[in-house]
């Protein structure tokens, strides 16, 4: 067991409805809980709770968002409560929903208000790649909560517009997003179960340098 320097908590932070083609639609919490766990299994550190809001883009339009000040709040309340009743000062979020970067900015001035320490770990957004796509389903799968089946069904964009976020076009107007949906496109769906592990692995580590860091 890697020990982090005193006490520390992971908060969990997904969203719980947004569209994922046949994937459930709270995957991106599903992902950010499974890493979690892996890393509060392989340290010290407190599993402490999952922020049931998410918020995103207003170019985004798949699923529940809300505005970034409304997760902040949800977010203070467990801290907040953490601090009280565990008297835990360092906290690591685990992302999985990549809208959620817009509440980074806010972060310093929380850190001040509480007197904590947050880090913020983007890891399950980063080596998934495309929305719904290939990383995603292989990780889902991997994680236990996928059959590899819904492979085929999944490369039906019409269907399934905000798969690699295809048949969004408003999206488009982000370049990273256009850059993975014509790539999506031309590559299809696959799911690889080898490689769902090795990319929850990648993410539980770099949970753990974050714990680490605390």
């Amino acid at each position: 067991m890697t020990r982090g320097k005193g006490k520390s908590g992971l908060i969990v932070l997904g969203s719980q409805e947004e569209r994922h083609g046949l994937l459930p639609e709270d995957t991106d919490t599903k992902l950010a809980a499974y890493v979690a766990l892996k890393a509060a299994a392989a340290t010290d550190a407190k599993l402490l709770g999952i922020v049931n809001t998410a918020t995103d883009h207003g170019y985004l339009k798949h699923g529940r968002h809300v505005h970034a000040a409304l997760v902040l709040e949800d977010l203070k309340r467990i801290i907040v409560n953490t601090v009280e009743r565990l008297g835990i000062k360092g906290f690591v979020i685990v992302n999985g929903h990549g809208g959620n970067r817009l509440i980074t900015e806010h972060l310093p001035a929380l850190e001040k208000l509480l007197g904590v320490k947050i880090l913020f770990n983007n890891a399950v957004v980063e080596v998934e790649g495309a929305h719904a796509a290939t990383g995603e389903c292989s990780m889902a799968a991997a994680a236990g909560f996928c059959d590899p089946s819904i492979a085929e069904g999944q490369k039906d964009f019409e269907r399934f517009p905000e798969v690699g976020f295809i048949g969004l076009r408003e999206a488009h107007v982000n370049k990273r997003i256009k850059e993975l949906a014509e790539k999506t496109k031309k590559e299809g769906v696959k799911i690889d179960l080898e490689l769902g592990k090795r990319l929850l692995e990648q993410a539980a580590e770099s949970v753990v340098g974050d714990i680490r860091r605390l």
